[in-house]
């Protein structure tokens, strides 16, 4: 009968502490309409790049559809419990005054066209920005693979 006092209370402290880190989480769990949203996106971003050596004026439509899908992604993530991670990483890449997308689309609206060598360089950088925000989705907990 000891021997069942010594084993039951370290095993129910167990079970306690995993319940309570598995309630604790400090970042969202996996979304799948949030990956897709970064995925579309990213590939639609690069896809629109390689016009830049065309006028701006002559892309508006898939200038204004990447901008919407940009929007979307940062209103959706910031619309997630514990998705500030996340959400910081969606307006760094739509912000005109950084370095990624929404800085690229800006300096092709005041350029009216870019050279060939600046958007290689700016699609590697661009796209490892999405790869981060994909990277950190798809590194989430999905929550139908908690249950298995």
């Amino acid at each position: 009968m000891m021997i069942h006092r010594l084993i039951f209370p370290p095993f129910l402290l167990l079970m306690l502490c995993a319940v309570t880190l598995l309630g604790c989480t400090t970042i969202a769990q996996f979304d799948s309409q949030s990956y897709k949203n970064a995925v579309n996106t990213k590939v639609s971003a690069l896809a629109l790049m390689d016009k830049a050596t065309t006028p701006y004026a002559q892309n508006t439509v898939e200038i204004d559809a990447v901008y919407f899908s940009l929007n979307q992604g940062y209103e959706y993530a910031n619309g997630i419990p514990k998705n500030e991670i996340t959400t910081a990483q969606w307006a760094i890449m739509k912000d005109p005054e950084r370095n990624l997308l929404g800085g690229f689309l800006k300096r092709w609206q005041e350029k009216q066209t870019l050279k060939p060598a600046f958007i290689h360089s700016a699609k590697i950088i661009i796209g490892n920005g999405f790869d981060a925000i994909i990277g950190l989705e798809s590194g989430k907990i999905n929550p139908a693979d908690v249950t298995k």
